[in-house]
């Protein structure tokens, strides 16, 4: 049977979808100090006296110093500097994050303009400003850079897409195919795989 929700749990939840700023409120009862605690979801204009404003969080359960929301979405750069429950500043790096530096290995299966499948090794990153995105590894493909000098190797950096299929990894994502590159520092742009036999056709 579903737990029964409060009316302002319900509206706290309407407005967040409608994009409108609710919190969570703490209710203490003034005349009873030693009665529960209680929360509650509440609008910031109708919380009225006898609220005391809190943050409600559920600690991340892999770490001592984030929140779970945090390193479940890789916000660590958004959030305030963590702090011990006597105030003092937490120094130690954290956990979640520091194992998010490394970049995860991954198998991406990918037929690039309708041309040969292959298959090839990529990094999935959760952190940084690659953070959600799949890097080719070993330079692949070939890049003709725009200022017009000879052809290159290059990699690919892809996005997630629930729309493109034709880039897929081993762990059932699906991709999102980018031409744009760089040959040497220069912007490029991807028109096929590689080929040794340069210069020759690509494959």
């Amino acid at each position: 049977m579903p737990k029964k929700q409060s009316t302002a749990a319900k509206k706290a939840r309407a407005a967040a979808r409608e994009g409108e700023k609710y919190t969570a409120a703490l209710r203490r009862e003034a005349e009873s100090p030693t009665a529960p605690t209680t929360y509650s979801h509440v609008p910031v204009d109708d919380a009225g006296d006898g609220h005391v404003w809190a943050r409600i969080v559920e600690d991340c359960p892999h770490c001592p110093c984030h929140a779970a929301r945090v390193c479940a979405n890789g916000l660590w750069h958004q959030a305030s500097h963590p702090t011990h429950a006597d105030g003092t500043s937490y120094s130690d790096p954290c956990p979640c994050e520091e194992t998010a530096k490394v970049p995860e290995p991954r198998r991406l299966t990918i037929t690039f303009k309708g041309a040969i499948m292959r298959t090839l090794d990529a990094e999935y990153h959760r952190h940084g400003l690659m953070r959600g995105r799949l890097r080719v590894l070993g330079y692949p493909f070939r890049g003709e850079p725009d200022d017009g000098s000879a052809p290159g190797r290059c990699g690919m950096v892809l996005t997630r897409s629930k729309v493109m299929r034709t880039a897929r990894d081993d762990h059932g994502e699906t991709w999102l195919v980018c031409t744009h590159a760089s040959v040497g520092g220069r912007p490029a742009t991807i028109t096929g795989w590689w080929s040794d036999e340069w210069p020759g056709p690509a494959a």
